[in-house]
């Protein structure tokens, strides 16, 4: 059970990936190329770390941990999995958009003092106006 995957866990996660690191870097042939679907995924984790419990379960209620699973169509549990991750995967790639977005206007690319001063200036206001709320 889930007690019994938690206490080998740690001991063997790390299998599957020194295998990828030594069959990716047997020759200099097989380090020339990567599976983009591994590059996409690694530019969304942290919008998948964030939103997994938010979309993927439900909670117990207010303010209560997420300990069931978000379920769209009762009975089908195949289903219900394909449409949770599809809109998982989906939203998480549009939040991923939108920080990038968000990290070009706060953050410049120039370094320019006025831009940079402008930029503190808009993070500082919403910052006190998200305070005073």
């Amino acid at each position: 059970g889930k007690y019994a995957y938690n206490a080998i866990h740690p001991y063997t996660s790390w299998v599957p990936i020194a295998v990828y690191m030594v069959l990716r870097n047997l020759s200099p042939a097989l380090r020339k190329f990567h599976l983009h679907m591994f590059a996409w995924c690694g530019k969304v984790t942290l919008e998948t770390y964030i939103l997994q419990f938010h979309i993927w379960m439900k909670t117990t209620g207010i303010n209560g941990s997420p300990k069931y699973l978000m379920v769209w169509a009762p009975d089908w549990f195949w289903l219900n999995m394909v449409l949770t991750t599809t809109v998982f995967i989906f939203v998480s790639y549009r939040v991923f958009c939108v920080t990038v977005v968000l990290r070009d206007v706060c953050i410049p690319n120039d370094n320019e003092p006025a831009a940079i001063a402008w930029r503190s200036a808009i993070a500082v206001a919403a910052i006190a106006a998200f305070y005073a709320l």
